[in-house]
Formats: structure tokens, C-alpha cells, sequence
């Protein structure tokens, strides 16, 4: 590994599969589990918006973009921490009524490369 990468230790990925149309409540889906990530103190959020996908619904083609149907675009959002703080963001999710969507859980190595002007440890 490059000096100048510094590693942070394991953690996990949790990542919602979804589409762009999908909502909790009256707000977009992607959007309510980012601020409730947020609120929850969890370590990072990013939402991914995808161009073509599949999956249990179908299949979503290229072509079905440039049709202006936005709503079917895949979008995936991830969520960065520790393992055990993810599974228990994820039951809390659930109990507040997550709509049901493929999610994973990964195990990944957080590396990270000073900012400019940083000092690495």
C-alpha cells in the first residue's frame, strides 16, 4: 500500500438498492436514509444514481431514460460504518416501516489519503 494512503481499520458497507421514484413517507426514499443516517451519527452516507438496472421489478433500459421516465432510474444508497451500528440502523429502519428493497451488507477496508496540506500520522 502506498505511503501515503492511511488505513482506518474494517468496517461495513450497507447499500439499499432502489429507484429514483421511490418514497418513505411523502419525501424521496434516498433522501429519508441519508438524514436518518446523519441523525444516527453513522460514519458516512453517499447516494449512487445508476443509468440502466435490473432486478425483481425488470428491467430498466437505456432507453427508458431518454423516455424522461426518471422514476425508474436505479439509484443505490450506501452507508459506511461498523458493522453492529449498521445492523442495529437497519432494524430501526425496519421497525419505522422501510419499504421493502434489496439490501446488502459488505465488509470493507476504510483507507483514506491525507487532504493537501495534512500531516499523515
Amino acid at each position: 500500500m502506498p505511503a501515503e494512503l492511511q488505513p482506518r481499520g474494517p468496517a461495513c458497507a450497507l447499500r439499499v438498492y432502489t429507484l429514483a421514484g421511490d418514497t418513505w413517507g411523502r419525501r424521496p426514499l434516498a433522501d429519508s436514509l441519508v438524514e436518518a443516517a446523519h441523525r444516527a451519527g453513522l460514519a458516512g452516507a453517499t447516494v449512487l444514481r445508476g443509468v440502466v438496472g435490473f432486478g425483481r421489478h425488470g428491467f430498466d433500459s437505456f432507453f427508458a431514460v431518454l423516455e424522461v421516465q426518471a422514476d425508474h432510474q436505479p439509484v443505490m444508497v450506501e452507508i459506511v460504518d461498523r458493522e453492529e451500528r449498521l445492523l442495529a440502523f437497519l432494524e430501526g429502519l425496519v421497525d419505522q416501516g422501510l419499504p421493502n428493497r434489496l439490501v446488502t451488507l459488505a465488509e470493507v477496508e476504510v483507507v483514506t489519503a491525507p487532504m493537501p496540506g495534512e500531516v499523515a500520522p
